[in-house]
């Protein structure tokens, strides 16, 4: 059930272009791809092991995680609607409705594997509750120096004026 549960966790990942976004705008840092690997992995573990995990429960982690590792809030819904995903997935798998499970597996969006891992590597031993709080890091280059009180960076252009 867990290496079932994992490819269906990947495949929503992977789908999550607000995820995606953050990766790619290195809002983890400079592994922001293995940050999400890692959150990918203890989202997987956070729902096979809770008990009475409930849809509230995962919307609650994933917006922590966007928060907490990649300084992102998804004001698109997108926790929500993957929190949905995640448990109905879940609830069909501890019920034994394999076959149901495989249906709705197969109804998902087609993705790009832009998050994955090899696969012989199920469970890594580090990963999971210890690592994902001690993981935030801050953005920012000695080019372009933040404002004070704003998270935001100023961005200059590289042309030279003539």
């Amino acid at each position: 059930m867990e290496a079932k549960f994992q490819t269906i966790v990947e495949h929503i990942f992977n789908n999550w272009t607000g995820l995606q976004l953050a990766v790619e705008h290195g809002m983890a840092g400079p592994n922001s791809r293995q940050v999400a690997l890692e959150c990918m992995d203890y989202m997987t573990q956070y729902c096979l092991n809770e008990q009475n995990v409930q849809i509230s429960d995962i919307q609650d982690v994933l917006e922590d995680i966007m928060d907490e590792e990649f300084d992102t809030v998804c004001e698109d819904n997108s926790p929500t609607e993957i929190a949905n995903l995640l448990h109905r997935f879940l609830l069909l798998l501890k019920e034994g409705n394999i076959t149901q499970c495989d249906l709705e597996y197969q109804n998902l969006p087609t993705c790009k594997l832009w998050l994955s891992k090899p696969h012989p590597e199920v469970s890594t031993p580090g990963v999971g509750e210890s690592s994902i709080p001690q993981e935030p890091k801050p953005q920012g280059t000695d080019e372009t120096p933040m404002e004070e009180d704003s998270e935001w960076t100023e961005v200059k252009s590289r042309r030279r004026k003539q």
